[in-house]
């Protein structure tokens, strides 16, 4: 086979990939090679899907809030014909609560969000429970509420990007790679599990948690590994006030869905690598007294649920890798390590890759800051505060 562009990955962020070239017209034959039509183990549909925009590195909200205006108008700008889109878009609010002595940093944080147009409201422990009173104030020196973001049907919006880009030409094959053929300083072509091979003009590792063995047939160190996270699905015995997706210093993170909640708490004991196993009692343990703690009408509840999905994440600075690699082969482009930010994040890195493998060069926001040779240079370019 024979591509313009060979997409390695077809989850939310490759498919967005896919989908931002085949809109401009101008990418010629786009080919997403997936080996997991199904996405069974894919890290999007085990995710909780929030669009938040409470960041402190301009880039991140820049790409959020693109992430966000995307996603609102998602289910017609994606409909095949007359067959909406749906992604279940709730603009319910993010809410971010200092309970572990990082108060400063999300002030200094809330200031750069409110100057970039973000609608945030800085609030005190009594101002945050005349809001929300059933969360509990203890431990809290401050919050800020983001009551314009949103979470989504992440799910539906993985299956709506790859819907749509297949309907604009691009062609999605039912494969994995298993090595490359090098020809120079460039990737000649990739060779496939079922024994075909692909020849492109460039190629672009979006592989997700999977992303570093690409990587290394290229002879990449990529510092990417997979995080699993336990994610839960309950339902609280009493009836609360809408809340928001609330993330907490101390860890804690979950948001209502349908007639319960969804969320967790990673167990930072935990070992990079794939695990996809239950714990035992980590719930019970950890997660519950923490819930319970901060609400505490959740001290009655029923657990309904429990799954693992994996971060790809960034083990040099928690951000992305988006771009060359200058002892890379040329034409090979990354847009991996997205940390647990992907979902929010795959609009803008899809239009901005899409940028810059048309024009070469990031056009609409400049996502240079997250080049692969920050990591060679030693230069992390980190979240600070909540990532």
């Amino acid at each position: 086979m024979r591509a313009d562009i060979a997409i390695v990955g077809g989850g939310i962020v490759g498919s967005s990939i896919a989908y931002h070239l085949a809109l401009s017209g101008a990418a010629g034959r786009v080919l997403v090679v997936e080996r997991d039509p199904t996405y069974e183990h894919a890290a999007t549909p085990r995710s909780n899907g929030g669009i938040r925009r409470l960041f402190s590195r301009e880039q991140n909200i820049q790409m959020a809030t693109f992430g966000l205006q995307f996603y609102r108008d998602f289910e017609q700008n994606m409909a095949l014909g007359e067959d909406l889109a749906p992604i279940s878009f709730a603009r319910q609010g993010y809410l971010f609560v200092s309970d572990a002595g990082g108060s400063a940093q999300m002030q200094r944080n809330f200031r750069l969000q409110e100057a970039m147009g973000v609608e945030v409201e800085l609030m005190d422990a009594n101002a945050l429970v005349q809001r929300f009173p059933s969360i509990s104030p203890d431990g809290i020196t401050l919050a800020v509420l983001s009551a314009q973001d949103a979470w989504i049907d992440p799910h539906a919006a993985l299956l709506g990007f790859r819907n749509k880009a297949r309907e604009l030409g691009v062609e999605y094959v039912n494969a994995a790679v298993t090595g490359v053929r090098l020809a120079d300083t460039r990737i000649a072509a990739a060779e496939l599990d079922k024994g075909q091979i692909i020849e492109a003009d460039t190629f672009v590792n979006a592989c997700g948690a999977w992303c570093a063995e690409f990587a290394t047939m290229v002879g990449i160190d990529l510092p990417v590994q997979p995080m699993s996270r336990e994610s839960y699905f309950l339902r609280a015995a009493s009836q609360l006030e809408p809340l928001p997706f609330i993330k907490t210093e101390s860890d804690l993170a979950f948001r209502p869905e349908g007639q319960g909640y969804v969320g967790g708490m990673p167990d930072w004991k935990q070992q990079p690598g794939w695990d996809f196993a239950i714990s035992q009692n980590y719930f019970e343990e950890v997660v519950w007294p923490a819930l319970a703690a901060r609400i505490p009408a959740m001290q009655e509840l029923r657990l309904e649920r429990s799954w693992r999905g994996h971060y790809a994440r960034s083990e040099f600075d928690l951000s992305p890798i988006l771009g060359r690699a200058a002892h890379g082969p040329s034409n090979f482009v990354m847009a991996n390590g997205f940390s647990g930010h992907g979902i929010m994040h795959a609009p803008a890195a899809g239009r901005g890759i899409a940028e810059l493998l048309l024009h070469g060069a990031f056009q609409t926001i400049d996502l240079s800051c997250f080049d692969f040779g920050r990591i060679h240079a030693n230069k992390p370019f980190r979240e600070l505060g909540i990532v």
